[in-house]
């Protein structure tokens, strides 16, 4: 592929040796007689049809592929994806995949990570795993049943240019959904032709934007609220908060939308919730946003009204996929992240750790401006400010008992 993550030397570009869009080289220039062409990057693909097939040809996991709809389902209890709404909803839609039992459907999930350390120099490596969810909860999350189908090699990242190393992929669930392929079932000995859909992708907040597309940075950072939201900018710092945000959710009587003191000092909630657009609506919108340039140029380009009513920077190469605007839930938080970053927030904030507790002078500056709480208010004193001690700080006697 070209270095600047702009073309894949793929089909009908396979023969080329020169980017078409930035000019760069395929290959690097040769030191010596008869040596081999070595290109300047390349992305690693791992073909995943075959390794399906060999999921029905062993007899220890055929037998395990139609698992999810034979186990005894609990009301009221999730025990794996197909008692979800979008599972449910996905066999609604498109009946004809549900005829055939052992069809595959999967997960998704990638991130960023350094394969030589965090302390050697930055170098950004991206694998993509596919989930197998056929298969029973306690075997599609061992190692052995995780597909690694692509890795995109550094060292830089390619940021939204991901499309471009996906298009492999892509390609190859396109035609396991259309045509399949024909595979040998050895638990009832028999053909059938095995098809697969991709049912989300599970990432954190960072990777979320970089397959969805929409750019998690600003005001306009929930995929789900997008311009309707009520964020604002904070005054010491320039952030954007989605500071009381939370309560147009509440129930049109709850007593919450009514207190002035205790949220947003003087707000009473009046709105309720935005609808959430479908996925054939976010088709529509997205449609708008094809017409992209990927290489060195693609993060230099925004589209009209950007950051202000859409936060989209191009449109995701998953919307190829015929079946991607059905679904009810395209991309997942992971649970990881979002549970050991709260900890380590909350941790630090109330053992009041010097450098990472939120609870700084520009958060009760910001007190004062939002909120109805003066006994957090800084304390000015001459020359000196005092930041008084929060309620929900730890003393330093129990402090010391945790750390033992």
């Amino acid at each position: 592929m070209c270095p600047h993550f702009c073309m894949l030397y793929y089909l009908e570009n396979a023969e080329m040796t020169e980017c078409m869009t930035c000019g760069h080289s395929r290959y690097k220039p040769r030191t010596g007689r008869g040596k081999t062409l070595v290109a300047y990057k390349k992305v690693r693909y791992f073909s995943i049809t075959p390794r399906l097939q060999r999921l029905f040809i062993s007899p220890r996991t055929a037998e395990h592929m139609t698992w999810y709809q034979a186990y005894d389902v609990v009301h009221g209890v999730m025990v794996h994806p197909s008692d979800g709404e979008v599972w449910k909803l996905f066999n609604s839609v498109h009946p004809h995949f549900l005829v055939e039992s052992r069809n595959v459907r999967f997960g998704l999930c990638t991130d960023r990570f350094n394969p030589f350390g965090s302390f050697a120099a930055p170098y950004s490596c991206w694998p993509v795993i596919l989930t197998v969810y056929n298969l029973p909860p306690g075997m599609c999350m061992r190692p052995e049943f995780m597909f690694l189908s692509t890795v995109i090699l550094g060292p830089s990242s390619p940021r939204r240019n991901i499309d471009v190393c996906l298009r492999l992929l892509i390609d190859e669930l396109t035609q396991l959904w259309f045509s399949g392929a024909l595979t040998y079932d050895i638990s009832r000995k028999q053909n059938f032709f095995m098809r697969a859909a991709l049912m989300w992708t599970i990432n954190d907040f960072s990777a979320y934007g970089t397959l969805s597309s929409w750019s998690r940075h600003g005001k306009l950072a929930c995929p789900y609220c997008m311009e309707n939201n009520k964020a604002f900018t904070l005054a010491n710092g320039g952030k954007a908060s989605f500071f009381d945000c939370h309560r147009r959710f509440l129930p049109l009587n709850h007593r919450y939308r009514k207190n002035k003191k205790d949220f947003f000092v003087g707000r009473v909630e009046k709105d309720v919730a935005s609808s959430r657009l479908s996925g054939e609506e976010l088709h529509d919108v997205v449609l708008e946003y094809d017409d992209i340039v990927f290489g060195l140029q693609s993060g230099k380009k925004k589209f009209p009204n950007f950051g202000l009513t859409h936060n989209w920077v191009k449109q995701s190469i998953f919307w190829e996929l015929p079946y991607w605007k059905t679904n009810l839930l395209r991309h997942n938080l992971d649970v990881m992240h979002i549970e050991k970053n709260m900890f380590e927030n909350i941790f630090n904030i109330v053992m009041d750790v010097k450098g990472k507790t939120k609870d700084n002078i520009k958060a009760r500056l910001h007190i004062a401006l939002y909120c109805n709480r003066k006994n957090m208010e800084l304390v000015y004193n001459e020359s000196r400010v005092a930041k008084p001690r929060a309620s929900f700080v730890l003393e330093k006697n129990i402090q010391l008992l945790i750390y033992k």
